[in-house]
């Protein structure tokens, strides 16, 4: 048996950094697969109804450098609204970054910009097609070897920027939990 003075020989801490790095969701060149859920209520309302939102977010994240995090997500999002409630399918890319580290647990922002299309409007008064702008602040946790849990609180933008016109751009502001993990591969 060899005792903790014995060095290890330099492929063998080379394999335990990478292994590492690779099991941090902020590791340069880390992919993980993210399968998560987000529920968002309006906070002030600038339209004629108060909607509430629900998604499953499938999507992967990529490490550029440590630190940060490229985020691409497929959001599939059910909205409660007035009058006829409606699906939203999205596409979103994003930075993820890391401020804060200790031990199992990373503290980080994000930002994130895409598209959607839904099957009604959205809002009511609104359009099918949107923008979308997403911010969040949370929190991963290694749970496992490869498996983080990211806990945030998500806010989220809906518009059409104007594209139909003044009297056809209400929009969404919602916030709420976002839950998901991270599963390294």
């Amino acid at each position: 048996m060899l005792g903790p003075a014995v060095p290890l020989p330099a492929a063998a801490q080379s394999s335990a950094r990478h292994n590492g790095a690779e099991d941090d969701p902020f590791g340069r060149r880390g992919w993980h697969l993210e399968l998560g859920g987000h529920a968002a209520f309006e906070t002030w309302n600038h339209n004629i109804s108060h909607e509430e939102m629900y998604a499953v977010v499938p999507g992967m994240t990529y490490g550029m450098r440590h630190g940060m995090a490229i985020t691409a997500t497929a959001p599939l999002y059910y909205v409660s609204q007035r009058g006829v409630n409606a699906y939203v399918f999205g596409v979103t890319v994003g930075v993820r970054g890391r401020v804060y580290h200790r031990a199992r647990v990373s503290a980080f922002l994000e930002f994130d910009v895409g598209v959607s299309e839904a099957d009604t409007y959205v809002p009511p008064r609104g359009t099918r097609f949107n923008y979308l702008a997403l911010g969040a602040a949370g929190a991963t946790i290694r749970c496992l070897p490869g498996v983080h849990l990211l806990a945030s609180v998500k806010w989220v933008h809906v518009s059409n920027n104007g594209l139909a016109g003044p009297s056809r751009n209400p929009d969404i502001e919602a916030v709420g939990p976002h839950l998901s993990m991270l599963l390294r591969f």
